[in-house]
C-alpha cells in the first residue's frame, strides 16, 4: 500500500475481502479496479494474469487432540482442488464444515483447534509461532494467484502504477509470504482528497 500512496498520493485506496465472483462483477461494473484472487471466472472485458503461485498445505492446530481428520474444515479451492483432494484422500468422509475464504478457514482452525488446507503464505507466521503445524506426509497443492482488472480502465495511469507495484511485490516475496490473507479486491478513486 505504501508504494501506491507514495506514487499516487491523490488516489484513494479501498481494500476489502470479497468472494471472487462478487469482485469480478464489481470490476465489470467499474466499482473495483484490481482484484487479487485464486479462482478467476471468465468475464468479457476483464483481463486475467498469473501473479504468483501459492502452496496450499495441510495444517492443524498445534493443540488439536487426535487425528487431523477429527476436526477438519474442507476449503473450497475450486473444482481442480476438489478432484485432487478426493484422489489424495479417497476414503475420507466428507467434513461437516467447509469454507470458501482463507480468513474464515484460518480463524476456524485457530479458534476450534482444527485442521485445513490453507495457503502457506497465510499460515507461515502461525507455524513459526508454534500455533499451527504442518501435517506430515500429505500432498502440497499449487494454486495460482491471479490479478484481474478491466480491459478498458477508468484511470489507466493509476491502474498501471498499481499493477507494476503488485507485480514487483510478487516477484520480491518469498514462498511463505504473499497475498493470501484472503482474496482481495482493490478500488482506486482518482483525485480524492
Amino acid at each position: 500500500i505504501d508504494w501506491m500512496r507514495a506514487k499516487r498520493p491523490k488516489v484513494a485506496l479501498r481494500l476489502e475481502g470479497s468472494f471472487p465472483d462478487l469482485a469480478i462483477d464489481q470490476i465489470a461494473e467499474g466499482l473495483l479496479d484490481i482484484c487479487i484472487l485464486y479462482l478467476p471466472r471468465p468475464h468479457p472485458g476483464i483481463v486475467y494474469e498469473t501473479l504468483a503461485v501459492d502452496q496450499v498445505v495441510l495444517v492443524q492446530h498445534a493443540e488439536q487432540p487426535g487425528s487431523w481428520t477429527d476436526n477438519y474444515i474442507l476449503m473450497d479451492w475450486g473444482l481442480e482442488f476438489r478432484v485432487e483432494h478426493d484422489r489424495a484422500f479417497a476414503g475420507m468422509v466428507k467434513p461437516a464444515i467447509s469454507a470458501g475464504l482463507v480468513f474464515i478457514g484460518l480463524q476456524h482452525v485457530l479458534s476450534q483447534k482444527a485442521a485445513a488446507y490453507l495457503p502457506l503464505s497465510a499460515v507461515s507466521t502461525h507455524i513459526r509461532r508454534g500455533e499451527l503445524k504442518r501435517v506430515e506426509d500429505t500432498p502440497v497443492f499449487q494454486r495460482p494467484i491471479y490479478l484481474a482488472y478491466p480491459e478498458n480502465p477508468a484511470s489507466s495511469d493509476a491502474l498501471d502504477v498499481a499493477l507494476t507495484g503488485l507485480r514487483t511485490l510478487a516477484r520480491n516475496l518469498s514462498g511463505d509470504q504473499a497475498f493470501a490473507e484472503s482474496d482481495r479486491a482493490f478500488s482506486m478513486l482518482k483525485h480524492v482528497s
